[in-house]
């Protein structure tokens, strides 16, 4: 972090902080507005907004938080992932409406937030009073051990197979559950593609079928009309039509007259003869294809009857049923591979669990590693926190497999020796366990690859010879990454290599914050203040310049 700008948020009208490496101490009296420096911070990694952050008489807020990633690999991939600036400096930016809407920008490009805060997660770390009530919790203290054993990856892994095993699994347990059902189905459809199997109707089939029962019907009918049309055309011995056009046709032909009505009638009756020629062929042959065949009757008949049974039993029309039995066979088929199916289920599920369970107990191993490790690195802690013989325990308690794997966490602390070590919800001592929580954060803040750690007042219940520690240990901290405290001990802050001062200023108008970094005069005075509350008391200037000297500031 190498520079802070906030405008019209909260108390602040306008200020700009310059950050530098090393460890930085952010003090001021109560009231004066530390955390709203952090709180603007929050709002440039991603955190909620609220309209009551705009400054009163402010159409917004903005903040803007610069970040040098010259030297980080991890956040320069993040931005040409995101196809972002990915050059030496870094620029975030958020504006906070008065509406209570908000924007987002990284290197001068809209984001959302969740893109802000995937970057933020590389670039900086906030550890809180409030981490002192989530330490309580299992899941936070889970959190911290794959933290500090850098099981991240690990955990991501077996979380990815556990959700990819319970998923098929679910699949599994909804087939077997309409097994039963599927069977009665596949057997009922069984029975119903059979019959229309057996009945084997073709499409079109039924229309001709019943235009063939219409025919063998009335067969005998057919016969005798077509006999008597026969008759009358050319059979009848007494009289025809056939031979009373050909009389009159012989007749007209014997007329010689030059008349043209006469040659048209001439022809009309030539035509005519032609056609009733053609006219008694054809009833001779639709008379030989008329049949009496009582027996074929039979048959198409019965086969029409069968189809409108199962047309009835499927509710559908008898032309439809072609159609039918081929949905009903592909609906068979399909559950015709039921035991198949399930026996391949059942494997893939198995092969899943197996796979899962291998990640799950090369997890439990790695926090096992990692529980002991991190209890003895705390510990070691302990005897400068002022805590002679306090000893962290991380127990790991088998459950249920999860997506988190199969065991749950639990820190546990003795104080004293020859105690039995109890969870640290029971620890009496608010001191006790801001004491427990600062050693833990430090321990773990010094395996995190974050490049920027800030503190915010987790020396609350610490004093005296301990506060002095408290200081040591994060000035040596800063040595690896930039440590920025807010802190209300002279002894922690003592031990900062710059110092920022937070004032509130206020007159009849308005109110506002201000923040001024400290030369070594402005800092003995402050040290002072922090230490008695008065700036001009000699042994209180004396002391702070003490404390100062001794720290190497």
């Amino acid at each position: 972090l190498t520079q802070l700008s906030v405008k019209n948020h909260a108390l602040v009208e306008r200020l700009e902080i310059d950050f530098h490496a090393g460890l930085t101490a952010i003090t001021g009296e109560t009231g004066a507005g530390k955390s709203i420096l952090l709180s603007a911070l929050g709002l440039t990694l991603g955190d909620r907004a609220d309209f009551d952050q705009v400054r009163a008489g402010a159409d917004r807020a903005e903040i803007h938080a610069a970040f040098d990633i010259a030297k980080l690999a991890g956040a320069k991939t993040f931005l040409e992932n995101q196809m972002l600036d990915a050059e030496g400096e870094c620029l975030l930016r958020r504006v906070i409406n008065s509406s209570g809407t908000s924007k987002a920008w990284i290197n001068g490009q809209p984001v959302t937030l969740s893109v802000l805060k995937d970057l933020a997660e590389l670039l900086i770390s906030i550890h809180s009073q409030h981490e002192h009530q989530c330490l309580l919790k299992p899941d936070y203290q889970r959190d911290i051990l794959d933290a500090f054993g850098h099981l991240e990856k690990l955990v991501e892994a077996t979380a990815a197979s556990y959700r990819a095993w319970h998923k098929k699994a679910a699949v599994l347990n909804e087939l077997k559950e309409n097994l039963d059902e599927q069977i009665q189905r596949r057997e009922l459809l069984g029975y119903q593609v059979q019959e229309l199997t057996e009945l084997a109707l073709q499409e079109g089939e039924f229309a001709e079928l019943e235009q063939e029962q219409k025919q063998l019907a009335n067969a005998e009918q057919i016969l005798k009309t077509l006999y008597q049309a026969s008759n009358v055309l050319s059979e009848e011995d007494n009289f025809n039509a056939l031979n009373a056009v050909r009389q009159t046709l012989q007749l007209a032909q014997s007329i010689d007259i030059a008349n043209n009505d006469f040659d048209e009638c001439l022809e009309l009756l030539d035509s005519s003869l032609t056609q009733l020629e053609e006219a008694r062929d054809s009833l001779r042959r639709v008379s030989d294809s008329v049949e009496l065949n009582p027996e074929r009757l039979v048959e198409v008949e019965e086969r029409i009857s069968i189809a409108f049974e199962l047309a009835r039993k499927h509710r559908c029309e008898p032309s439809e049923l072609p159609e039918l039995a081929s949905k009903l066979a592909s609906e068979l088929e399909q559950l015709s591979g039921l035991d198949a199916n399930l026996e391949s289920l059942q494997l893939e599920v198995s092969t899943l669990e197996k796979g899962y369970l291998e990640k799950a107990n090369q997890l439990s191993s790695e926090r096992k590693k990692a529980a002991d490790e991190l209890a003895t690195a705390v510990k070691s802690h302990f005897t400068e926190l002022n805590m002679e013989g306090a000893e962290l325990k991380i127990q790991l308690n088998t459950t249920v497999p999860s997506a988190q794997g199969q065991e749950k966490c639990e820190f546990l602390i003795r104080t004293n020796p020859g105690q039995e070590h109890k969870p640290l919800a029971r620890i009496a001592s608010g001191g006790e366990l801001s004491r427990v929580s600062l050693a833990i954060q430090v321990v773990t803040a010094q395996t995190s690859e974050t490049p920027t750690l800030i503190f915010d007042e987790v020396d609350v219940g610490i004093g005296g010879a301990t506060a002095n520690v408290v200081g040591q240990k994060l000035r040596e901290l800063s040595g690896n990454t930039q440590v920025v405290c807010v802190t209300h001990l002279a002894q922690v802050a003592s031990n900062a290599h710059h110092q920022l001062n937070v004032v509130k200023q206020a007159n009849e108008d308005t109110t506002q914050t201000r923040i001024f970094p400290l030369d070594d005069a402005s800092r003995k005075t402050e040290i002072a203040r922090m230490l008695s509350g008065d700036t001009r008391s000699e042994h209180s200037l004396k002391h702070a310049e003490e404390l100062l000297s001794s720290a190497g500031a």
